[in-house]
């Protein structure tokens, strides 16, 4: 009997590895080998969004990006079925379907604001006569209709605006930073350390970023042509709505804070959840989206948390 329980489990395991259950390689850290539990998959960095339980069967989205109208907190939820839209004094998002010169524009989207009611952002169509990359779109009625900035059919699955500032990442070249000084109509490349998962910009001065990877944080101050490490941490997400306060959120959300750019931390809280996408908000509030679809928002630095969103 316990050959044939043998047998049976052998053919058990053969059957799952067929179906693609075979377990996707561990990524090689230059700094200190991973725990198990915070292997990162062989998705891009940039996509490594943290997917919903049951994503795919009705249950919450994955949530890809996050921003915050500096005018009124609005707050847009870029998810792969639709882009949401947080009303503020609401707890719920409701759905948008943009509308762009040829079609619609699905929730697919990394949207930033860069303004008060004006979005720029980057995906791909929903209906219409309209390429499968739609390059950098903006809108100015927090996502009901959209125009086309620069129409270069790149998809960025990471962007970061600093006035007229753009730093972006596309599929296509995720070993290169794309960069624009002038709002998307130019753009350069600037080679990092490492592929960079998320990229943030200091408020008082524009040449002065950091960048994490799975090789660590590290920051430049010309402008992307030299890094200096400053975090092993692999991973992180960033945010950095002052430039005396440069956040850093690891994927088991702990939250640390750096106050001279990254050469020195301080622990700061954690967040109850595992962080998928990050944000800053008006007031230097910091906002996080975790598994279930919940933005978390602090208001005290990462001390404290709580729910200021749910998307369904």
């Amino acid at each position: 009997m316990r050959a044939d329980l043998a047998r049976a489990c052998v053919i058990a395991m053969l059957a799952f590895a067929a179906c693609g259950g075979e377990a996707e390689p561990e990524p090689e850290p230059v700094v200190e080998e991973p725990p198990a539990a915070e292997t990162a998959t062989a998705v891009p960095p940039e996509q490594t969004a943290v997917p919903a339980d049951g994503q795919g069967s009705g249950a919450s989205p994955a949530i890809n990006s996050i921003a915050v109208d500096p005018g009124d907190g609005t707050i847009m939820v870029g998810s792969g079925p639709a882009l949401y839209r947080v009303k503020p004094g609401s707890k719920t998002g409701e759905k948008v379907v943009g509308k762009l010169d040829g079609g619609t524009v699905s929730g697919n989207l990394v949207v930033r604001f860069t303004g008060p009611g004006e979005l720029i952002g980057s995906g791909h169509p929903q209906e219409g006569d309209l390429p499968e990359n739609l390059g950098l779109i903006r809108s100015r009625d927090h996502g009901e209709t959209w125009e086309t900035v620069h129409a270069n059919e790149q998809d960025y699955h990471e962007l970061e605006v600093a006035g007229k500032l753009l730093l972006g990442v596309h599929v296509d070249a995720p070993e290169e930073l794309r960069v624009s000084r002038d709002g998307g109509a130019n753009w350069d490349s600037k080679i990092p350390p490492a592929q960079p998962i998320d990229v943030v910009v200091d408020p008082a001065d524009p040449d002065h970023w950091a960048i994490s990877t799975e090789q660590g944080t590290f920051v430049s101050t010309n402008g992307g042509d030299s890094w200096r490490p400053r975090d092993t941490t692999f991973g992180a997400r960033l945010i950095w709505p002052k430039s005396d306060a440069l956040y850093s959120i690891d994927r088991n959300g702990g939250v640390r804070l750096s106050r001279d750019g990254g050469e020195s931390w301080e622990e700061r809280g954690e967040i109850d959840g595992l962080p998928s996408e990050v944000a800053a908000g008006r007031k230097n509030d910091l906002y996080v989206a975790v598994v279930g679809a919940k933005i978390l928002r602090s208001r005290d630095g990462g001390k404290t948390w709580t729910t200021a969103a749910t998307i369904k």
